[in-house]
């Protein structure tokens, strides 16, 4: 498989994930609306879904974007490396699901650590394949353009570390302590918003040949 078909499907599958979020904010029911007093009410009382739709968009998009840029420096896939991109995918599609719960819980007493944490947990396993991806394919350069600088690998490989370590944290103190988790995920959410480095090659004609492509 090239690897312009395996980015296109990715995009679809990322497409059809994002768009879901937003039929977790529910059209309410006449009876809903009156219960609340009003509809400009009942609109004000589901703002953690709105929250939910807003930052789940935002993160799909951030690895959506990423994803783009990984193949930046991927020059060729395999059966192993296909495995480990549905994989990730397949945790994109999740991604729904738990902010649904999250919005849906978040302002329960009884639920509210409950409704944190398996936000937590989709946000953490996306992070989780992303690392198998890159150390799979960046191992001994198998997928990798040979003239990848390593130094340049070994920065992603501490970044992604410590994207892990920041996430796994999140999900682990939402048990006890929510709020901070919320703020590891926000925080999380910022660091990546800044733009990646680009590819370092050992030369200049890798990067030529790089564009090219």
């Amino acid at each position: 498989m090239s690897k312009e078909r395996l980015e296109m499907f990715s995009d679809g599958v990322m497409a059809i994930a994002i768009t879901l979020l937003v039929l977790e904010i529910k059209i309410p029911k006449h009876e809903q609306v009156e219960a609340a007093g009003g509809l400009y009410k009942y609109l004000l009382l589901i703002w953690p879904s709105y929250v939910g739709y807003v930052m789940s968009f935002m993160q799909i998009g951030i690895y959506w974007s990423n994803h783009h840029w990984l193949f930046t420096f991927i020059s060729k896939t395999n059966h192993v490396f296909n495995m480990l991109n549905v994989l990730f995918l397949m945790t994109i599609s999740f991604m729904p699901f738990t902010t649904a719960i999250f919005s849906d819980f978040i302002l329960s007493h009884e639920y509210h650590n409950a409704a944190v944490t398996t936000y937590g947990i989709g946000l953490l396993l996306p992070v989780i394949t992303v690392c198998f991806i890159v150390f799979y394919a960046a191992h001994k350069h198998r997928l990798v353009h040979p003239n990848l600088k390593q130094s340049f690998l070994n920065e992603q490989y501490l970044k992604l570390g410590g994207w892990l370590v920041m996430a796994t944290a999140g999900v682990g103190l939402s048990f006890n302590y929510p709020a901070v988790s919320l703020i590891i995920f926000a925080v999380t959410f910022l660091i990546y918003l800044i733009p990646p480095t680009p590819p370092e090659y050992e030369d200049d004609s890798a990067a030529h040949e790089t564009e090219h492509h």
